[in-house]
């Protein structure tokens, strides 16, 4: 059985001691502002990655994502620069940031990726929501793989008279 009471503590000390920097993801596409819709799924598709970070010059200047990419189809402009398209000036965190705080602006600005920038503010990666789940559920093994199946948990047949 697992002991809830010591879990929850022990996730948010999970969240509060790993920083951003340890879960970043490298090898993700970095695109100009120039480049076509068309090129930046090309690159997106290369480096198996949902979203791309957006530079000039070295300096961050949007995040192109699979939402915008859906928004673009549904309008037809697949052909669009990447500027015309991107999340501009996206929030972002730092690699010295803890999991907690990132969970906490990816929670109320409903994102599910955010560029990740070093102390001196240059873009070094991107932490998606994947990466955090894959570091909950390698510390807590036991509780997220025990757990039924939604299907599992409701009644199939009524029961009583």
């Amino acid at each position: 059985m697992i002991d809830e009471a010591s879990t929850v503590p022990e996730l948010k000390g999970l969240l509060e001691t790993v920083t951003v920097g340890d879960l970043t993801r490298t090898g993700y596409p970095v695109l100009h502002p120039r480049q076509t819709v068309r090129e930046a799924v090309a690159s997106m598709r290369q480096c198996r990655h949902g979203s791309a970070i957006v530079c000039d010059e070295g300096r961050l200047v949007g995040i192109f994502t699979e939402r915008d990419l859906l928004r673009v189809l549904r309008d037809g402009g697949i052909e669009s620069t990447v500027a015309d398209v991107m999340t501009r000036d996206p929030r972002t965190v730092l690699t010295t940031d803890s999991l907690s705080t990132a969970t906490k602006l990816m929670d109320r600005g409903g994102y599910r990726r955010l560029p990740v920038l070093d102390p001196d503010g240059r873009p070094v990666g991107v932490l998606d929501v994947k990466a955090i789940m894959h570091r909950v559920v390698e510390h807590f093994p036991e509780a997220i793989y025990n757990q039924a199946a939604h299907a599992q948990l409701l009644a199939r047949h009524r029961e009583g008279a």
